[in-house]
């Protein structure tokens, strides 16, 4: 019974979540309460169809945030998990890939670990922040977003994710401390370090913002894990077509050289609703030929690494075909590993904060110089934010 507390609770939580935040918009009330409720039901191909593994995720976030009338903000964010199905009985340690290793503290806890079930709760955000003129300043728990880029973020050093992984919007925090000062209308100074009771994981960078010519521009400066990193950003129209980019040079040292990622992406809206983008992405730590093991090609990324692979382009297309439906289809294609990734999706709006999602992932890849299927995965997930 103690086991399935969180979920009782979470769903007691929902009733007064919904009439806390109509009672803000009446009375702008200090404590606000929103979130969600999510269901995907994974299932897992092998190349040639003839196998399949499936998963379950019943995946709960509450958000709670406090603004009284002052300079003082307060947020504290919580995942809720419950994983199920034969992923989860396949694979090995699957509680300890929950870990996010930028959170010095571990504030998770698992109710229910077992090879069948697993019930997991974790404070994704845990910030008290301090806002006074021209300055903002936020201890604890957050996302320091430094991206630009919509598909790759190089010089998002503090919270680096995995594009694939569309089921996380709002993506991994860090514990740190970040503040940042305006200096006029156009441009900040931001500082941010990360807490860590570890010599090699620490991080402290400098981000100077200008928007100029009609562009946003920013430089980045400071140290991450022992290496010196520099970095720039911009996001700014080419006639109608928008083009972003970012670059970081990671130092390592006098014998270790130096890795370098970097990213141009451009997109633009036709008079038809299609919206077509294009991006590339140079990893200098990536593979640049075929490899034999597919289990070499490895996606987690990491700000020095963000894939497995150095050379990186990404076409997408995306349409909202009527009010309810929209379509959106990606392709990867990594050329040396012969790499290649088909992204197609779509999401349909069932009511009002509730939607459906057909998501799909095809894997190709060439080993030992013979380019094939790798797996297939597909995604189904309704969701309803509250």
């Amino acid at each position: 019974m103690k086991a399935v507390y969180p979920i009782g609770l979470l769903l007691l939580l929902l009733h007064p979540c919904h009439l806390i935040a109509q009672d803000s918009a009446r009375k702008e009330h200090p404590l606000t309460l929103n979130g969600y409720i999510k269901n995907l039901q994974t299932f897992t191909f092998s190349k040639d169809f003839k196998d399949i593994i499936t998963g379950n995720l019943l995946h709960n976030r509450i958000n709670l945030k406090w603004k009284p009338r002052g300079a003082v903000t307060a947020a504290v964010e919580l995942r809720n998990r419950l994983f199920w199905g034969e992923e989860l009985k396949a694979t090995p340690g699957f509680k300890d890939r929950l870990r996010n290793e930028n959170e010095v503290l571990d504030l998770s806890k698992s109710w229910i670990n077992s090879k069948d079930l697993l019930l997991h709760t974790n404070i994704e955000r845990l910030w008290i922040e301090y806002r006074k003129q021209k300055w903002n300043v936020r201890l604890g728990r957050q996302r320091i977003n430094w991206g630009i880029a919509t598909i790759w973020n190089p010089n998002d050093m503090f919270n680096t994710y995995n594009f694939l992984d569309f089921d996380y919007e709002e993506r991994s925090g860090n514990d740190a401390l970040k503040a940042q000062y305006l200096l006029n209308d156009f441009s900040n100074l931001e500082i941010a370090a990360n807490l860590s009771f570890k010599k090699n994981k620490t991080a402290i960078a400098a981000k100077y913002f200008l928007n100029k010519w009609g562009y946003d521009m920013q430089w980045l400066a400071g140290a991450y894990q022992g290496k010196i990193t520099t970095g720039i950003g911009w996001a700014g129209n080419i006639g109608n077509a928008s083009f972003k980019g970012e670059g970081q040079l990671f130092i390592n040292g006098k014998d270790s050289g130096s890795s370098f990622n970097g990213t141009m992406e451009s997109g633009y809206v036709f008079t038809n609703g299609w919206y077509l983008s294009e991006a590339f992405l140079y990893c200098s730590e990536g593979l640049a030929g075929t490899v034999n093991d597919w289990s070499k090609i490895d996606f987690s990324p990491s700000p020095v690494k963000l894939m497995p692979t150095r050379w990186n382009i990404v076409l997408t297309g995306s349409k909202e075909l009527t009010p309810l439906l929209s379509v959106r289809t990606s392709l990867v294609y990594s050329p040396g590993v012969n790499l290649f990734i088909l992204l197609p999706s779509f999401s349909y709006s069932l009511a009002d904060n509730f939607t459906a999602d057909l998501v799909w992932q095809s894997f190709f890849a060439s080993l030992d110089n013979h380019f094939e299927a790798v797996n297939h995965l597909c995604f189904l997930r309704i969701k309803w934010n509250f």
